[in-house]
């Protein structure tokens, strides 16, 4: 007796369902396949823009910093050590550099010579970093002599700019400070407030009168970039002694403009682990 080779009605029934799950299973796999290619596009593009938005946003900081090591080694060959805090954006004159004398704005007689020194270090190299606009000022027109002073003899050659870093400056703040020694009656400053804002504005006048430049410099938005605060004592370097002389000082400070999309990279960092949820939630 032969047996019946043909498969029963129930028997294709069965085989064309499996047939048609292992279609749609397959189906399925493909069209993830392809979404997980696109969300890893997705997010390595992402990724890629916090990465740069990151790089723009580190970018001030090193410039700043390349700013101060850059003047520390022009005021160096012309044989003035300076201190500098990159991280606080600050070139410090020590009382190796500018010395004042109890309740006086006016530095000491004998450091006057590092002023002009300054002042021809920061003409070289703040224009590389901001914008210089000469204006026709009828005052401008009429030469003046320099104090002897504002030319020291120097060693300095010709300065050019790195252009490593684009970051350009925001502010150049001449800070005033002293100690916390009380002004006495009749020295001409109610406080010491008073006093460190004098002191401050006593340096800018005397970098100005060295070389007019300085006040030629601006910021992106068109404003001068060098300007002058007091601090009082509330900022001393020596903090177990606020009475110390050293403390009076001229700390110089540099503020960086900051890039245009300086909120975009937490939004990005946001949507980069958005989609890395998603990712792993698939």
């Amino acid at each position: 007796m032969k047996r019946n080779m043909n498969h029963s009605p129930k028997e294709e029934g069965y085989n064309t369902f499996w047939i048609s799950v292992s279609d749609l299973m397959a189906g399925i796999v493909f069209i993830f396949l392809i979404l997980l290619t696109v969300f890893s596009i997705q997010f390595k593009e992402e990724q890629n823009s916090f990465i740069e938005a990151k790089n723009e946003l580190q970018a001030p900081a090193k410039t700043r910093s390349q700013i101060l090591l850059e003047l520390k080694n022009v005021l160096k060959k012309n044989g003035l050590e300076v201190e500098i805090d990159p991280e606080e954006g600050i070139l410090r004159l020590s009382e190796h550099v500018l010395t004042f004398t109890t309740a006086k704005a006016l530095p000491n007689t004998e450091n006057l010579m590092n002023i002009g020194r300054l002042a021809k270090a920061l003409t070289s190299v703040l224009p590389c970093y901001s914008r210089f606009s000469q204006k026709n000022d009828s005052q401008e027109k009429l030469a003046t002599a320099l104090p002897e002073w504002c030319s020291p003899p120097s060693a300095q050659e010709d300065y050019t700019c790195d252009g490593t870093y684009k970051s350009t400056i925001e502010t150049v703040m001449i800070e005033g400070h002293t100690d916390s020694m009380n002004v006495k009656a009749g020295a001409g400053y109610r406080d010491n407030l008073a006093l460190s804002a004098a002191r401050a504005t006593t340096v800018l006048r005397l970098l100005k009168q060295c070389d007019s430049k300085l006040g030629h410099l601006f910021n992106q938005k068109g404003q001068p970039i060098i300007g002058a605060s007091g601090y009082s004592d509330l900022r001393p370097i020596i903090k177990d002694n606020p009475r110390d002389h050293r403390n009076r000082r001229i700390d110089i400070r540099f503020v960086m403009d900051l890039p245009n999309n300086a909120l975009e990279p937490a939004e990005t960092l946001s949507s980069a682990r958005s989609m890395l949820n998603e990712l792993k939630g698939q």
